[in-house]
């Protein structure tokens, strides 16, 4: 794959959740580039640059995007040469972990004039707190859609048959491990969100990423048992040596949305409604419920299924409106900033790796 997109956070129910650790792995790495600077400074438009000069190259990319802003890049690695650069500032803030030795802090606010931005300082801080304001409104909304889902989800455990899926998972499990091989290896585990609600709406690069790959799915709109089916599953893998990608939900982070097992060159996707795409497998969780029964509380759960669209709504609009702030901080930065000096700099930074 020449390009991969994913996000390595996102705005969730239980406010921002990193997986920075997880995509951003030191050990795994022979550079990670630690940028850092305040909005405006040029950090997404630096990795951006590079990414298009390494694809240029033939090297493939991973394009970690930003959950605020899909538009902007909170990270880029380039496998083949280990080398990774990120977005060290909050909500995300990163350290380095192996100082000089893998890690390496780029402080693009060294190119900041400082005397000319002091002068917006009353400015900056009031637009500061709005946008801090609205993300805590928007994480308010997240959290009652997340309560709501769980109510909708608590109805459905009802009426799923557990005998019956049970014997799903285990025949998945079954069909896909029946060669019995056991790698001789530990597994690796990368958690990272392939979906996230942002200022522009909620934006999924799930098809992106498991196109040209074997593809299973498992259908579902009680998403406890569409996550459970799917840990079934990568409990397996990681148990059998192979390396494993979990894509957590959105709305709810502890759990698992997508896994993709690579040995097996094989993405299994979860999704709440049925579609037939020429899957290479299907699990319809939704053909194991009690449907009979389940229709008393079909009012109950459409009338819940309202409120948590109009409250991801709400929470998407919110999200929306921190982008403006956004954008005016970026002006005063944007105004204050030597852009030689990024130049500069970007120009020793790749003359390291090309």
């Amino acid at each position: 794959m020449k390009e991969k997109h994913y996000f390595a956070g996102n705005n969730t129910s239980n406010g921002f959740y990193s997986c920075f650790s997880s995509v951003f792995n030191p050990a795994e790495l022979n550079r990670l580039y630690i940028l850092k600077g305040g909005p405006g400074v040029g950090k997404s438009s630096f990795m951006k640059k590079l990414a298009a000069i390494m694809q240029e190259k033939d090297y493939s990319v991973e394009y970690i995007h930003c959950s605020s802003d899909n538009d902007s890049l909170d990270g880029i690695i380039i496998p083949t040469l280990k080398i990774a650069f990120v977005d060290g500032t909050a909500p995300h803030t990163i350290d380095p972990v192996i100082p000089g030795a893998v890690d390496e802090i780029l402080n693009l606010g060294e190119f900041l004039n400082n005397i000319q931005l002091e002068k917006h300082r009353h400015q900056i801080m009031a637009i500061n707190q709005s946008k801090s304001s609205l993300y805590k409104s928007a994480y308010r909304y997240l959290q009652a859609a997340g309560i709501i889902s769980e109510e909708i989800n608590s109805l459905y455990d009802q009426f799923i048959n557990n005998e019956k899926f049970s014997d799903m998972y285990k025949k998945a499990i079954e069909k896909l491990f029946s060669d019995g091989v056991y790698l001789q290896k530990t597994s690796k585990i990368k958690r990272a969100f392939s979906e996230s609600f942002t200022a522009n709406g909620y934006i999924s690069h799930t098809k992106e990423l498991y196109k040209d790959k074997r593809v299973w799915a498992v259908f579902g709109e009680n998403t406890n048992y569409t996550s459970e089916f799917l840990k079934k599953i990568y409990d397996e893998a990681i148990k059998r040596g192979y390396d494993v990608e979990l894509y957590l939900r959105p709305l709810n982070p502890d759990k698992t949305q997508h896994i993709y097992i690579s040995e097996m060159n094989l993405f299994i996707i979860s999704s709440e409604s049925y579609t037939t795409n020429g899957f290479e497998e299907v699990f319809d969780i939704h053909g194991i419920m009690d449907t009979d029964n389940l229709r008393i509380h079909i009012s109950e759960i459409e009338s819940n299924l309202h409120l948590l669209d109009l409250l991801i709504k709400t929470a998407l609009e919110k999200l929306a409106e921190t982008k403006k702030y956004h954008e005016l901080l970026e002006v005063f930065y944007i105004n204050c900033m030597n852009f030689n000096g990024v130049n500069e700099l970007f120009e020793k930074i790749l003359s390291k790796h090309t």
